[in-house]
């Protein structure tokens, strides 16, 4: 199986007070530096990133100089679901057959998440990890969904009503960062 990441770095972090999410750093790397590190060291072959104003232009050249997809979200403003849509629309035109959804702020999932993911997708729509009964970042999503992702923009819930409507396995991992997303100041000293 080929796998692929679509991940989402087209908000604008303004509960962090306006900052780029996929900028900040950790470890001496960036976020984006760190999930595309650890998605690249689980196979994917290609990965999309979608960005949006105001840093979309800084967001771009990191993720190009990756070797990354770049995908511009012109209204990120219209939610998440948008920038869920354009990354899977992009991500269709390749040739993975499955892919991490993953938002820019989880960039501390473990290598070793992923793989249990791979594993545990065999012919299910999409494979979830789950820290202690909570469903977390980033689900690998089968090419069978790609298209219902890429249209999720004027499905009702989003993105998050296609996969619940899916055939999705839970993966139960022992890796608190799938559900750790950082959208606060207090998020980001905690994850320090």
């Amino acid at each position: 199986m080929t796998t692929g990441a679509v991940i989402l770095a087209a908000g604008a972090g303004s509960r962090l007070g306006g900052v780029a999410k996929a900028l900040l750093r950790a470890g001496g790397e960036s976020y984006l530096e760190r999930i595309m590190r650890t998605a690249r060291g689980a196979g994917a072959r290609e990965v999309v990133v979608v960005v949006g104003q105001p840093y979309g232009e800084r967001v771009s050249e990191a993720a190009r100089a990756m070797g990354g997809i770049v995908v511009e979200n012109p209204a990120p403003e219209r939610g998440m679901a948008s920038s869920v849509a354009l990354g899977f629309a992009a991500i269709a035109d390749t040739s993975v057959d499955a892919a991490w959804l993953w938002p820019v702020d989880h960039p501390f999932v473990a290598h070793a998440t992923l793989a249990w993911l791979t594993a545990a997708l065999g012919t299910h729509a999409a494979a979830q990890p789950r820290f202690e009964g909570r469903g977390g970042h980033p689900p690998l999503v089968a090419r069978t969904l790609f298209r219902a992702l890429a249209a999720c923009t004027d499905s009702p819930n989003g993105a998050r009503g296609v996969l619940a409507a899916a055939d999705v396995v839970a993966v139960a991992v022992g890796d608190r960062a799938v559900v750790q997303d950082i959208d606060t100041p207090a998020d980001l000293a905690e994850a320090g």
